[in-house]
């Protein structure tokens, strides 16, 4: 297998024995298993030939980003090869509000090289600065900006997807019916994404951040609903409690926040005009929530704070060596009782939480921490987990904002969705790869004919274990 694939890469480009360990897990670290091979294609090309071939003799493969993967969708729990497609990264073209991009560039460099200074991209995750595009639509990913310009999805007009059967289609750019949505976040179960036609926004004529501190969780979840009510839809609205904002002052991230319970930081964006007049409701409603406001003093204190906020999560290992990030969405009026059953449940499992989030969009994402050397204490983390995101379905939302269902929450899909829909989503699976080999056993449970090996306790539990 390796000389055929040697003579459609090149040997340099296969990476085997002790190297591969490094491609045993993504973001997601409870759960590491060491793949056979890694293949890193240098063209679309290279791309087709392989996968190709791999169909062909019947070897089950994943593809592979950047590997910031919080759910383990990329992780290779059924000794897949490894695709990894970071090497994908040109630009293509850039026409108007339409820029096109190989999968494997990072997120952040479309701002960066963009020549049209009045134009941006605005899907931003935490990791824009390592994950890519592809990975990025994989998963829809979504970010500070979600609450005014949308998810990865909002920002897809056209895809070219490599199928199983090795047909290459171009889909997309049709207003009646728009197959896009079929791939992004399917987490590379239905096809590999060869290249992305992405929408640009204009940049707003004026951008103005406010950070507002609260004494009370109750008061900050209370103030996130009045912005709303009173007209105002923030670019960014992100929310950091007491926890957070303790291990972000003590790291190379500290950015001078006032402490306090919680606190928002909010952007406004648009017209000058308007953007003043939905200060001063922002300004009000957290006045009236008991909150106070603080205004940036220069653009140095501005970029700090959204600094501390994009270093939340590296923060965390302040308390932890490592962490599980979860990301369910809820209704932002349910925010302060999920979030006080956060707390309660790291009392009841021993283990440090903190909550930092999109709390304009209703994406939670609460860091539970534990030491990966420890099963037991993994396995408990995983539990807490649990118990978070079945409180936040009960609530009305949903298992995953952004992160994707992956590993981490394949048993959540039984538990929101009917057997009818699971059934569906997998005869979807059965059109598109047949032979079950593009990334088997994640994103939705296996049918009772399916088999699914698991490697360990965790492996186990993550896929077999009661909720």
């Amino acid at each position: 297998m390796i000389e055929k694939i040697a003579e459609i890469v090149g040997e340099e480009w296969i990476i085997s024995s002790d190297e591969a360990k490094l491609y045993s897990y993504p973001a997601f670290i409870p759960l590491k298993i060491e793949p056979p091979l890694v293949v890193l294609p240098g063209s679309e090309e290279e791309v087709i030939s392989l996968v190709n071939f791999l169909n062909e003799n019947n070897i089950r493969y994943l593809v592979r980003g950047s590997g910031t993967s919080l759910s383990g969708a990329t992780t290779p729990t059924q000794g897949e090869v490894i695709i990894s497609l970071t090497r994908l990264n040109r630009i293509y073209s850039l026409d108007n509000f339409e820029i096109t991009v190989g999968p494997g560039l990072a997120n952040f460099l479309i701002n960066k090289t963009l020549s049209n200074p009045n134009l941006f991209y605005a899907p931003d995750p935490s990791s824009y600065v390592v994950s890519s595009i592809g990975g990025n639509i994989s998963h829809d990913s979504g970010g500070m900006h979600t609450p005014k310009y949308g998810t990865t999805f909002d920002s897809v007009i056209k895809l070219r997807v490599l199928l199983s059967d090795g047909k290459v289609e171009e889909i997309g750019g049709n207003n009646f019916f728009d197959p896009t949505s079929i791939f992004v976040g399917a987490e590379g179960t239905l096809g590999v994404i060869l290249r992305a036609t992405l929408r640009l926004f204009p940049k707003p004529e004026v951008s103005k951040t406010l950070l507002a501190s609260f004494n009370s969780i109750d008061n900050a979840g209370k103030a996130v609903v009045s912005v709303y009510k009173s007209g105002v839809t923030p670019a960014a609205m992100e929310f950091l409690d007491k926890n957070s904002i303790i291990a972000i002052e003590n790291t190379q991230y500290k950015a001078n926040y006032p402490m306090a319970e919680a606190i928002l930081l909010i952007e406004l964006d648009g017209y000058s005009a308007n953007v003043e007049e939905e200060e001063a409701r922002v300004v009000k409603v957290v006045r009236e929530n008991n909150g106070e406001v603080f205004i940036p003093k220069d653009d140095e204190e501005k970029n700090r704070w959204w600094w501390g906020r994009k270093g939340a999560f590296p923060s965390f290992a302040y308390y932890s060596p490592a962490y599980l990030t979860l990301d369910a969405n809820v209704p932002r009026s349910t925010l302060p009782t999920m979030l006080r059953f956060t707390y309660e449940i790291s009392k009841k499992y021993g283990l440090p939480v903190a909550n930092s989030f999109h709390a304009g969009d209703g994406t939670l994402h609460p860091l539970i921490g534990f030491d990966p050397k420890n099963v037991d204490e993994t396995i408990n983390a995983i539990k807490a987990a649990e118990e978070i995101t079945k409180l936040a379905i009960k609530l009305g939302g949903v298992p995953s904002g952004e992160h994707g269902i992956g590993i981490e929450k394949i048993k959540f899909m039984k538990l929101y969705y009917s057997e009818d829909d699971l059934t569906l989503m997998r005869r979807l699976k059965t059109v598109f790869d047949s032979k079950r080999l593009l990334n088997p056993c994640k994103l939705v449970p296996p049918a009772k004919n399916e088999i699914c090996n698991t490697v360990n306790r965790v492996h186990t539990y993550l896929l077999e274990g009661d909720i």
